[in-house]
């Protein structure tokens, strides 16, 4: 599998009609595997905190979740002059019409990765790949309503997937999950805690995972699955607008609106022009003089 380097944190450049043959292939194998699905959030926050980015690097695959990441591995191979002023100038300039690519001409950006695949369709993928295989599934996280809510959703979906097991993502024990997991004998394990949590729980665990050969942290995968209007439709995705309607939508676990909204509004604020800026002074070579400006909260 080609990977790109992006900022500190490497994307495997495959597209979505790898991926089962990919994981079909991981679930049939002796060892187990990390798969990570990187967004620009998850970039950034690899240039805060070293030890999220060793979490990434330490994946087998990293999917590129978000047309953000595909721009940034495009902006960041197009060359600049030596000239200093005009570096800047041309920096600048390349930012603008390859972001506006995005937009109003989207294969510009395909290159050197492919293709971003969405983090709803990746994971379904990897469950296709796991009824193909006659592997069980384990899924741990969400909340406990939202997690049957899913299962229920996905089993209708694939009725031939082997649901293993599952347990929310709240009240509960490593040493009793683990032990948990390995009495369902799950091939492939699906954790929905949110990020960075989700990562650290499969690199501190996994190891003691008798059967998993694949595991992936999920996010808010189970959460949108449970209620599909969180999805932005198709033509906004198409788009690279979907940031702008999670911004405006999704109800976070207080139910606070103004919290809600708060919440929303930083992530975008990261996720976009932090995250724009950043990459940017990482390709003037500035990044280590000027630090990393802005930070990621958790999910």
């Amino acid at each position: 599998m080609n990977k790109v380097k992006i900022l500190k944190t490497e994307i495997t450049a495959m597209p979505a009609s790898a991926l089962k043959n990919e994981v079909a292939s991981m679930l049939k194998s002796k060892r187990a595997h990390k798969i990570g699905k990187v967004n620009t959030e998850f970039l950034l926050r690899s240039l805060n905190t070293e030890i999220f980015c060793d979490a990434l690097n330490d994946c087998d695959c990293n999917i590129a979740d978000g047309k953000g990441v595909l721009w940034a591995a495009k902006y960041l191979e197009m060359p600049l002059v030596k000239m200093p002023i005009l570096r800047q100038i041309q920096a600048i300039w390349q930012m603008v019409y390859s972001g506006a690519s995005l937009v109003f001409y989207p294969k510009y950006c395909r290159g050197p990765i492919c293709e971003n695949i969405p983090g709803l369709d990746a994971l379904t993928i990897m469950l296709e790949a796991a009824q193909d295989t006659s592997e069980g599934v384990y899924f741990f996280g969400a909340e406990k309503e939202v997690l049957s809510q899913a299962i229920q959703k996905i089993q209708k979906k694939l009725p031939k997937l082997k649901i293993a097991g599952c347990h929310e993502g709240f009240n509960y024990k490593d040493e009793e999950m683990v032990e948990d997991i390995n009495k369902s004998g799950a091939g492939l394990l699906v954790v929905a805690m949110g990020s960075p949590k989700q990562e650290y729980w499969i690199r501190d665990n996994l190891d003691k995972l008798e059967n998993v050969r694949v595991a992936v942290g999920e996010g808010g995968s189970l959460d949108r699955i449970a209620d599909p209007s969180e999805k932005a439709p198709k033509w906004m995705q198409a788009a690279s607008l979907e940031w702008l309607w999670r911004l405006f939508t999704g109800v976070n676990r207080t139910g606070d609106p103004d919290k809600r909204t708060k919440s929303r509004m930083g992530r975008i604020w990261n996720a976009v022009p932090v995250f724009i800026y950043n990459v940017v002074k990482w390709k003037l070579g500035e990044a280590g003089n000027a630090g990393v400006v802005g930070n990621v909260e958790d999910e």
